[in-house]
């Protein structure tokens, strides 16, 4: 085989592997994760991308909380989510590393 030949393979090979990492990042980022708050005070959703898109508070818990254990709760569910979507990319990102 030629070394141009050689080059040419190893770009294309290149292209496939940038392809499939983006394509499976992009579908990591394109999902949305619900992380229930704890004490069943309500639930968090993130995107794929980390960004907060809502807080659902459970109007009938809420009475038996404080706020500081209220914030404490929103905090362990807000870093679960982020932790989530950290693991959904390393998955992405390992799904696609070349063998």
């Amino acid at each position: 085989m030629s070394r141009r030949r050689r080059l040419e393979n190893l770009v294309s090979e290149i292209e496939e592997q940038y392809a499939a990492r983006t394509q499976a990042l992009a579908a990591a980022q394109a999902q949305t994760i619900e992380v229930d708050i704890p004490d069943d005070l309500g639930v968090i959703e993130v995107s794929g991308t980390g960004r907060l898109e809502r807080i659902e508070i459970d109007l009938e818990n809420l009475p038996y909380t404080t706020a500081t254990a209220l914030s404490a709760s929103l905090l362990e569910a807000i870093v679960a989510a982020e932790e989530h979507v950290q693991e959904l990319r390393q998955q992405a990102l390992t799904a696609t590393r070349p063998r």
